[in-house]
């Protein structure tokens, strides 16, 4: 009789060592975005989920301690999810919440389990609380793997060529790993070892494809410009060598007109990423574009002084001295009063009210001298 390929058992070994070297390939990142630290977290959670099926029944009811482990999955690759295709306030309070949440009813119910493997059956109420706890954590994990989906399918026509290619990935791998266990779930309570190979198989896809999209995404060292393809780099090689070329000049141009002629600036909070994407051009290169304009500013500074150079307008002009200085700001580009009037006073010296004050003082011939 012939001896299969790979066993079960050595290909929850295979997903073992998948995990672990991805794991480690997290932390050996220089740079680490937010996704390496959950990628890290996620890849430990599935080692827990395969420790637990080489094990087995070998170690009694200690598998259910090593199962709590295996708290980080769907819920963990919700907030990777997130924080790969978000720009902006990618992860807040309530979705740790949530997340956080989902790995308690995991923990609790493999507690559940370890106490009533190891020591005696808890009654009837305690088995009815197992399977509330069972079924709301199937909700809860549902959920949010429909939220990882929409994370990918979300702002896909505003994405740049590349981040639309690596969504698409996303998306295949993601959506694929889904249907299948979906397509397969009738034939699992006839056949526990085909579920077995389905999450294994599916495990070390998702894993496989994760580790590709970050290092599309960051490169090696975790930078995002170090991400770039062979071609965007010979580009910029290129470039670089022969000074500010044509197509240079051409997007400074693009980025003057989008700045300062069509206000781009007057957008609360406005990012390099909207400017990459309003001119569909790698964010990098609009980056490299503005190093003349910023000076020793950063980006963060250098909008804030056009905005207050507009709002020192709008606090000269007689037909808005009864504009407070909150509309003032929110007219400059500010989300709220405080940061306009922080900027204002780095910028200027004074606060929007001394400011405007003083421009009437000065309108009426009055020399100001509280200041």
């Amino acid at each position: 009789m012939s001896t299969p390929f790979m066993t079960l058992q050595s290909f929850h070994y295979l997903a073992l060592a998948t995990c672990l070297v991805c794991l480690l390939m997290q932390l050996s990142v220089k740079h680490k975005q937010t996704a390496h630290i959950l990628f890290a977290v996620f890849c430990g959670s599935l080692a827990m989920i395969a420790a637990k099926k080489i094990t087995g029944h070998s170690v009694g009811a200690y598998q259910y301690l090593i199962g709590m482990g295996a708290c980080a999955t769907c819920n963990c690759y919700w907030l990777l999810a997130r924080s790969m295709f978000r720009k902006d306030q990618a992860i807040g309070l309530v979705h740790i919440a949530l997340a956080i949440v989902i790995a308690l009813l995991v923990v609790i119910k493999q507690g559940y389990l370890f106490a009533n493997a190891h020591w005696v059956s808890l009654s009837d109420p305690y088995t009815v609380l197992s399977g509330v706890l069972s079924e709301l954590t199937t909700l809860l994990s549902s959920c949010v793997l429909v939220l990882s989906f929409w994370e990918g399918c979300r702002g896909y026509n505003e994405s740049s060529k590349t981040e639309k290619a690596q969504r698409l990935l996303f998306l295949l791998t993601f959506g694929l790993a889904v249907g299948v266990s979906k397509s397969l779930q009738s034939y699992y309570a006839s056949s526990p070892e085909l579920k077995d190979w389905t999450v294994a198989i599916i495990t070390l896809v998702v894993l496989m494809s994760t580790q590709i999209q970050l290092l599309w995404r960051f490169g090696l060292s975790g930078r995002v410009e170090d991400a770039r393809g062979p071609a965007e780099a010979i580009t910029q090689t290129v470039t670089q060598a022969v000074g500010s070329g044509t197509e240079d000049t051409t997007l400074c141009e693009a980025l003057n007109r989008l700045i300062n002629e069509d206000k781009a600036f007057l957008r609360p909070n406005l990012k390099v990423a909207d400017l990459a994407r309003a001119l569909d051009v790698p964010e990098y290169r609009v980056s490299r574009a503005l190093k003349p304009q910023l000076r020793q500013y950063n980006f963060n500074q250098y909008i804030n002084r056009l905005r207050v150079k507009h709002a020192q307008k709008l606090l000269r002009d007689p037909n808005n001295q009864h504009w407070p200085v909150l509309v003032v700001g929110l007219e400059s580009g500010f989300a709220s009063v405080g940061p306009f009037t922080r900027a204002f006073k780095s910028v200027t010296g004074t606060t929007p009210n001394q400011y405007r004050k003083l421009a009437q003082c000065k309108e009426s011939g009055v020399i100001y001298q509280s200041l």
